[in-house]
């Protein structure tokens, strides 16, 4: 067997099947280029016939995924196994992706053949018959719950099929679960739009049960609660509540962590923070104001809420609101996913004309992250980073005689301090840990800090620059929601009204929707702010997670998931023109050949470049006193 491991050419990776594109990428990669030439060559000395671009295919794709760091007995193992007899050879995308992740995995540890093929589900095949009596199994187990949550446990039942049949196929198992739910819950489309009308009439009655148990609460309270263990207040019950389904859930939700086994359940977290979905009702009212109406909105990227019907109230009589906002600057680069909320904060402050707090959370940062420095160093001080992130914050086109942007660091005294140490009083440790899950490691700093995220929804924080009787309104993704639940308990003990917000959904990571896009400007699979239009390229081109079956044939046949396509879920938070977002959809998914994962990802690139270099452009203009004129007091009403 030949053991060379020179660089392959483009058009040897062509011939196989892969596209120009991918060849010329895989060539410039030292690490990918070996691999495929130690694959190409042992496939052939297995006499593996690579004129067919099937099985070429999924040599690349091998080689795309198994580094050559792994051990050469173990990637000859993996070999080996696709050319055994049929029945034991590895035939199936599930079974080679296990075997993939299992030669990943087993770093210096001594394997067995038996424990690879074990992994790896040789010889395991699973019938449709098969699936169709777990599938039976699981829906009788789970009556109770798919009658109560309908369509939103169907992910729930895949995947306890998929964890009893791990090498069933996907796409087989999501097909009978549909089919199997369909006689049991009616049309899943129609089942949608009758979610969304309980929804509605179900959060009318909550939002009153709430009011009076908040009341409730209030009366039994002493003043001195911070020194004692304090009554059950509503936040900490829902964080209880939080705690048990998150387990169940498979789904971490915090302000510092967001992670999910699969993709993140949305409408559980409604369920778990108890917040209220925003509805069709919701935009419909916003037209009838003559508030136009964002594609974040219709596309459901802000999908949450608590209070909005009291904002739209508010906006119809005429009377105060003001948005807040933040930052927390931890890098001088801003990546995409720091857009999401700024984005929707103008629009916002555009159509309800309000004035904006921008809050830049520079002392949480250097409290919570133990590399950065009080001081203007380039790489880790937290004053050089707020200012350069104020930079690209102005460069979205606020406007700046209704936005008043504050560094903690450099703000907080006065009115505003009054208001941190009255919060702070009212959370006793107890209290911070149930909600935050503080543990005896944290230091006091990151203990206390939510009382500092807390009252700038307070106007009374902002004396002069406010109108002291406007109510507060909090764009910002999901996972803030703890800091502002605690904050709505303890507002009416201040004389404070409770702030609305308006909830995200996390911008995923590159590499697929289990987590939020990373900040690290180490990340090859982040795209910042300041990237050139080559680094875009090469970053989506490379790392963007594919929804589409590993072979032509198979998406020809089965087309692409575009809910955890990573290219498409970009393009519904960044393209604006949504007829052609939804012709991408409806040919991806059909498996259209004139719409593949490289088509997609171009159309994806494209938009990224524009929305990067206008940005760009508009952040070289931004001067040091524009930045100070942003960072002034000054009246906003």
């Amino acid at each position: 067997m030949s053991k060379k491991e020179s660089p392959v050419s483009v058009e040897e990776l062509v011939a196989l099947g892969v596209s120009e594109n991918k060849a010329k990428q895989s060539v410039k990669s030292r690490d990918v280029a070996a691999s495929s030439r130690f694959f190409i060559d042992e496939a052939k000395a297995r006499g593996g016939d690579l004129t067919s671009k099937d099985f070429g295919l999924m040599i690349m794709d091998i080689a795309s995924k198994v580094k050559m760091s792994v051990r050469e007995e173990l990637r000859m193992m993996l070999l080996d196994y696709l050319f055994k007899p049929e029945d034991v050879r590895l035939s199936t995308p599930e079974q080679l992706k296990a075997a993939i992740k299992f030669v990943n995995g087993a770093g210096d540890k001594a394997v067995t053949e038996e424990e690879f093929a074990t992994a790896s589900g040789s010889g395991v095949v699973v019938s449709a018959e098969d699936i169709t009596t777990k599938i039976n199994e699981v829906i009788e187990a789970e009556r109770a719950n798919i009658d109560e949550m309908g369509w939103g446990y169907e992910v729930k039942v895949m995947q306890q099929v998929l964890k009893a049949l791990p090498f069933a196929p996907g796409s087989e198992v999501r097909k009978q679960i549909g089919e199997a739910l369909t006689p049991i819950l009616g049309d899943k489309a129609n089942a949608k739009k009758q979610k969304k009308k309980r929804n509605k009439t179900k959060g009318k009655a909550s939002n009153k049960q709430q009011q009076q148990e908040e009341a409730k609460d209030l009366d039994t309270q002493t003043p001195n609660d911070s020194t004692t263990t304090p009554a059950t207040t509503s936040a900490e019950t829902t964080t209880a509540t939080e705690e048990k389904k998150e387990s169940s859930a498979k789904q971490v939700v915090t302000p510092w962590e967001a992670t999910a086994e699969k993709e993140f359940d949305y409408n559980y977290l409604i369920e778990q923070f108890g917040s209220e979905p925003i509805s069709d009702d919701h935009l419909a009212r916003m037209k009838k104001l003559g508030l136009k109406v964002h594609h974040f909105l219709e596309r459901g990227i802000f999908f949450s809420h608590r209070d909005l019907d009291v904002v739209l109230d508010m906006k119809e009589k005429g009377e105060p609101i003001y948005l807040y906002t933040g930052r927390g600057p931890s890098s001088s680069a801003m990546h995409l996913g720091h857009l999401i909320p700024f984005m929707f904060t103008k629009y916002l402050q555009e159509v309800f004309d309000i004035p904006l707090v921008i809050q830049m959370t520079d002392d949480e940062k250097f409290l919570f992250k133990k590399n950065l420095t009080l001081d203007d160093d380039e790489k880790t001080g937290v004053e050089r980073m707020c200012r350069e992130n104020v930079k690209d914050i102005i460069a979205l086109g606020f406007d700046p005689e209704k936005t008043f942007i504050f560094s903690d660091l450099k703000y907080m005294g006065g009115e505003f301090y009054k208001n941190v140490v009255k919060f702070q009083r009212h959370v006793n440790l107890n209290k911070a840990r149930h909600i935050f899950g503080f543990t005896e490691e944290n230091n006091i700093g990151e203990i206390a800090f939510c009382a500092i995220q807390a009252v700038p929804s307070f106007p009374s924080s902002f004396e002069g620059v406010i109108d002291p009787k406007a109510h507060c309104l909090i764009p910002c993704a999901i996972d803030q929601d703890p800091y502002f639940r605690l904050t709505r308990d303890i507002a009416p003990k201040l004389r404070e009204k409770k702030p609305a917000l308006m909830h995200s959904v996390f911008f995923p990571a590159m590499t697929g929707g289990t987590t939020k896009m990373s900040s690290s400007t180490q990340s090859e699979t982040t795209v910042f702010l300041t990237d050139s239009p080559e680094q875009i390229k090469k970053k989506v081109m490379k790392h963007a997670f594919s929804g589409a079956p590993n072979t032509l044939k198979e998406f020809l046949e089965q087309g692409a998931d575009t809910e955890v396509d990573i290219s498409y879920q970009y393009l519904r938070f960044f393209m604006e023109d949504s007829d052609r977002l939804e012709e991408i959809r409806r040919l991806y998914t059909a498996g259209d050949k004139s719409m593949t994962t490289g088509v997609v990802k171009g159309e994806l690139i494209k938009v990224l470049q524009q929305i990067v270099k206008t940005h760009q452009d508009a952040r070289e203009s931004v001067t040091d006193e524009d930045v100070d004129k942003f960072m002034t007091p000054r009246k906003m009403f």
